[in-house]
């Protein structure tokens, strides 16, 4: 029973730390600053990476758990992601929209867009089956690193594994689960990316 409980905490511990909202803002913060692709006006983009992508949604799902719309802040209930993932959306959109008429570079214009899709897919997919936003959220990011340049296999390999177990411990999902999110994450932004953001 302990050991039960030390891995359930384990898991739930990595589940916060590679939290969707997490994993968007390290992105956006570590290809702004540590990419050549935005020689000024860095923290200006950052700042709107950061209301819109991850402040928003944030405060989003502090105010739903509050009007008791939300039993816990990772929406455990499938039915109870449907909301939230409304707003991430709308966010993203509205995010995605000021980089567009600013000429933020297109592959950070990209970063939002991916966002943006990916919720509305996994909005779509919640409606009937309950898959991990958690999985498709870190390999998109894995992807998008991958596109920008940093292709770490064994540390993105040991990410999307770290990620699998944490969200198995928690019972969270099952393993089809995880593995449609990774699938869908990586599928997804590398069709947007390559027909939308990268001129060949």
């Amino acid at each position: 029973m302990a050991n039960s409980k030390t891995q359930k905490y384990f898991g739930l511990i990595i589940s916060y730390l590679l939290h969707p909202m997490l994993i968007t803002f390290f992105t956006f913060w570590y290809l702004i600053y540590y990419s050549p692709i935005i020689n000024e006006t860095k923290n200006s983009v950052f700042l709107v990476c950061l209301i819109f992508s991850t402040v928003l949604p944030m405060a989003t799902f502090f105010f739903l758990k509050n009007k008791n719309l939300i039993t816990d802040l990772d929406a455990s209930k499938k039915e109870e992601r449907l909301l939230p993932m409304a707003f991430g959306a709308l966010f993203f959109l509205i995010g995605f929209t000021l980089l567009r008429m600013v000429n933020v570079p297109l592959l950070i214009q990209g970063i939002m867009f991916c966002g943006l899709m990916n919720t509305i897919l996994a909005w779509l997919i919640t409606k009937h089956w309950k898959i991990s936003i958690h999985a498709l959220s870190l390999s998109s990011s894995v992807t998008i690193f991958w596109i920008f340049g940093y292709k770490y296999l064994i540390l993105n390999i040991g990410l999307i594994i770290l990620v699998t177990i944490a969200r198995t411990l928690t019972n969270a999902h099952n393993l089809l689960q995880i593995i449609a999110g990774i699938l869908i994450g990586i599928i997804s932004t590398f069709t947007y990316y390559y027909t939308l953001f990268i001129q060949l």
